[in-house]
């Protein structure tokens, strides 16, 4: 969780001056909370490592759209 702590704080500097880099760090933090959700073992987070990577995608897509590059 660390680690993820880090990684979004990264992807929120980024922001505004390297939105290439943020989505980067989305991406990874995305695979660190995919591994988090695959090796829980408590059921009760699932839903909250879910909407994590839903929230991810969404940010994502808002970067893109903001600077017109969205799908």
């Amino acid at each position: 969780m660390a680690a993820l702590g880090e990684t979004l704080d990264r992807a929120e500097a980024a922001l505004g001056h390297d939105d290439d880099a943020a989505i980067s760090l989305l991406e990874d933090a995305g695979g660190q909370v995919g591994r988090l959700q695959v090796g829980c073992c408590a059921p009760a987070r699932l839903p909250l490592y879910a909407r994590m990577l839903e929230d991810f995608a969404n940010a994502q897509l808002s970067i893109n759209k903001a600077r017109g590059a969205g799908h």
